[in-house]
């Protein structure tokens, strides 16, 4: 019998492969073994050639819904006869190329498991099959085996392993699988004192339907709760997280219940009940839950995605429970016990199962039709993003918030989960402990260059430096806008493309902070057009406070007595003579292109903003508020030709929203206002793209988050005959921007540009 030796690439573990293959080579008579090997999985398949051709197309066309096959290598071989078909002990050496799968929510078959009484599992919560589960949030090194995952404290009973040995059960080397008797558990803590619940998920339903706030430890961290409709507990929680109008996300018991609370189109219904189980950012219906996304007109819905969250709503009056990340801005969620008991929540809810990789939820929107991430964590990393092969290793760093690093290995990145604000000290440190994390996941050695952001004191450039160092690899140091337009073109696979990069902030070529960018991707990077210049008085200040950026703005039309006069309102007497000093003397007023700020002078002019509580709220309010409006109100457009590029006037834009106040609805005004940026920024895009023969024009930066925006300069861009791409694969913020670097990295390792320790 002809001997074949076959590895498979993928994802490939942790998703019932091995059973898939072992039951598919006895049903084509096939003989030979399989076995993780390293990080991939390795066959010898021994048969008729008509049955291991029938075999190879069964493997290509049926596999396990959870797994994805990106290469099979097929060689011709002689090694011992088979008598049978085995499943083999792992290797820990072996091919580079596979990945570790994502968690997923519990499946159908489980939750039948969980309340059927009859059942061993009924009403355990850590039940879980090979279809469903944790992954990511458990493993510790690979192969993905049990020993190599937190789960290996836990001894399996003679039941368990039964289960566990036996090719044809459902949870045949199902590694996160357990059962009552030995498995994990909860406890129920009453602040720090356990109160040694008989049933903690019952008892902290009751905690919850009487008001309580409790901590909940979960599959990747822990999320603060409390019941929707209680301001009292949510106004609490919002002290608690020390964030005063940040949105909160919530989980609905059923796909009715989030119905009966937000619209639901079918692709947002597809991706609520997906295993992947992200919060959906959802338009509202119900709006007297005004506490938990203040001052918008949406909201974030999950459904359960764990035994334990269902257990919690069997338990539990609710039609729907907050459930937010238990950290205060910029730190890092809980994991550790100890974290979670330091909470000031009434109860705690915890398990003695560690999580190895913290992973917050992953938070999508529908922009336009097109699903975009806000948030890419848990249910999708560490799964890879397919890009042109690059035949380069390079390490990426991200920004400053919205962190997430990026390890490049040829055609394939592999970005961590959501790390946030490395402004922060912990959260820095957690981003270097996830970047290790990754490479050894990824079996990544080193890397050939570390990637970073060109701003001069983010703490990312910081660890770079530190990075390149330790590994001895050139450090490179990318433009904020050009990486924001790679990533683009990286996961669409456009080569040429004139891309609108437009967000906050983001340290530009000339010194300056840019943010309203036309970016022309061609052979390299070119910034070809860009919102005028403006005074942002106080610096940081103004974008804390969005008035001073308006002010600073207005300054190029009204002397001080007349700013004087407009801003009396918006300030105490002795700060505005502060700012009107900072305008006229410069002082500490560095000049921005930023799209975010103009949004941002636009929501205080109109009342709708005047101070910023978390990242980019001014510009979510305004979105929200012009929701109400129509785009009726008259706007200039302005574009200028420089020497060096094409310039949109945003100084009249902002004085027409001054003078129509009054005039116009103030919803009217914000619409048209929106309406205003979006086609200026298109405009420009569109010049670019004639001058240089691009088909392509793409939008990307955080101002992609805006349904309005995008659609303006959709209809815009294809109106005029041209493609017009958005994010899909990663955020259009600056949690895909790592993404980018990569590819900028291994751009300009391929050019022969770069030195040790800069570009």
């Amino acid at each position: 019998m002809p001997q074949f030796k076959v590895t498979i690439t993928g994802i490939v573990q942790g998703v019932g492969f091995r059973p898939f293959i072992y039951r598919t080579a006895k049903k084509n008579n096939i003989r030979g073994y399989i076995k993780n090997a390293g990080n991939s999985v390795e066959l010898l398949l021994e048969g008729k050639e008509a049955q291991v051709t029938e075999f190879l197309n069964t493997v290509k066309n049926n596999s396990p819904p959870l797994s994805r096959i990106t290469n099979i290598d097929i060689k011709p071989c002689s090694d011992e006869k088979y008598n049978d078909f085995h499943i083999l002990k792992s290797e820990k050496k072996g091919g580079k190329d596979s990945v570790m799968p994502p968690d997923v929510a519990i499946c159908d078959a489980c939750m039948s498991d969980v309340f059927d009484k009859k059942n061993r599992r009924y009403m355990y919560p850590f039940t879980v099959c090979t279809d469903c589960g944790p992954r990511f949030t458990i493993i510790e090194s690979l192969p993905y085996d049990r020993e190599n995952t937190t789960m290996s404290k836990f001894r399996m009973c003679e039941t368990c392993k039964t289960e566990y040995f036996n090719p044809v059960d459902r949870r045949f080397r199902a590694e996160p699988a357990c059962c009552p008797d030995c498995g994990p558990v909860f406890e129920l803590y009453m602040g720090k004192k356990n109160n040694y619940s008989k049933n903690p998920i019952k008892d902290a339903a009751i905690a919850l339907d009487s008001g309580k706030i409790v901590a909940i430890k979960g599959i990747g961290g822990t999320h603060l709760s409390a019941r929707t409709t209680d301001d009292d507990a949510i106004i609490r929680m919002r002290a608690i997280l020390k964030r005063p109008e940040k949105p909160f996300a919530i989980m609905a018991r059923d796909i009715g219940e989030a119905n009966s609370i937000a619209y639901i189109s079918e692709p947002e219904k597809e991706l609520l009940l997906s295993p992947q189980r992200p919060v959906v950012i959802l338009s509202k219906k119900n709006r007297l839950i005004r506490h938990i996304s203040p001052g918008l007109d949406n909201i974030g819905i999950m459904l359960p995605y764990s035994g334990m969250h269902y257990l919690l709503f069997h338990y539990s009056n609710q039609p729907a429970i907050v459930m937010t990340s238990a950290n205060i801005p910029g730190e890092p969620m809980a994991i550790d016990n100890d974290d979670v008991l330091s909470l000031d929540a009434d109860f705690s809810l915890i398990h003695n199962r560690v999580i190895k990789n913290r992973c917050d939820d992953s938070v999508v929107k529908i922009v336009n039709n097109n699903t975009c991430f806000i948030r890419r964590s848990r249910g999708f990393v560490p799964a890879p993003v397919e890009v042109k092969d690059t035949n380069r290793t390079v390490l990426s760093l991200g920004a400053e918030l919205d962190v997430t690093a990026c390890i490049l290995k040829k055609d394939k990145a592999f970005l961590t989960q959501y790390i946030g604000n490395t402004t922060k000290l912990r959260t820095l440190e957690y981003l270097e402990a996830a970047v290790y994390n990754l490479m050894e996941l990824t079996k990544v050695g080193t890397v050939e260059a570390i990637a970073v952001d060109m701003h001069p004191s983010f703490n990312t450039s910081a660890l770079g430096m530190e990075l390149s160092r330790k590994l001895d690899v050139p450090l490179i140091r990318c433009q904020h806008h050009f990486a924001h337009a790679a990533s683009l073109a990286a996961e669409s696979g456009k080569e040429r493309m004139v891309c609108i990069t437009a967000d906050g902030i983001g340290y530009g070529n000339d010194g300056t902070i840019w943010g309203g960018e036309i970016i022309a991707v061609d052979d390299g990077f070119e910034r070809t057009g860009s919102l005028a210049s403006q005074l942002m008085p106080g610096g940081d200040l103004a974008a804390r406070y969005p008035a001073r950026m308006a002010m600073g703005i207005l300054a190029r039309k009204y002397n001080q007595s007349e700013l004087r006069e407009i801003f009396a309102p918006y300030f105490e007497k002795e700060e505005l003579s502060v700012v009107l000093r900072q305008i006229e003397t410069k002082f500490n007023s560095p000049l921005t292109s930023s799209t975010g700020r103009i949004l941002d002078a636009v929501a205080a002019l109109l009342g709708v903003c005047t101070e910023r509580t978390y990242e980019g709220e001014p510009a979510m309010k305004l979105e929200a508020f012009a929701m109400k409006g129509r785009d009726t109100v008259d706007m200039p457009v302005l574009i200028e030709r420089t020497d060096r590029r094409y310039m949109l006037d945003t100084t009249g834009i902002i004085e027409a929203v001054y003078l129509a106040n009054g005039e116009h609805a103030l919803p009217d005004i914000a619409a048209s206002a929106q309406s205003a940026i979006a086609r200026g920024l298109c405009e420009m895009a569109i010049k670019t793209a004639r001058d240089k023969k691009i088909g392509v024009i793409g939008f990307s930066g955080g101002v992609a988050y805006n349904n309005s925006i995008i659609t303006t300069a959709r209809n815009i861009a294809r109106n005029a005959g041209f493609e017009f791409i958005v994010h899909s694969r990663v955020p259009c913020g600056d949690g895909g921007i790592s993404l980018g670097q990569a590819i900028i990295g291994a751009k300009e390792i391929d050019a022969g540009v770069i030195q040790h320790g800069k570009t």
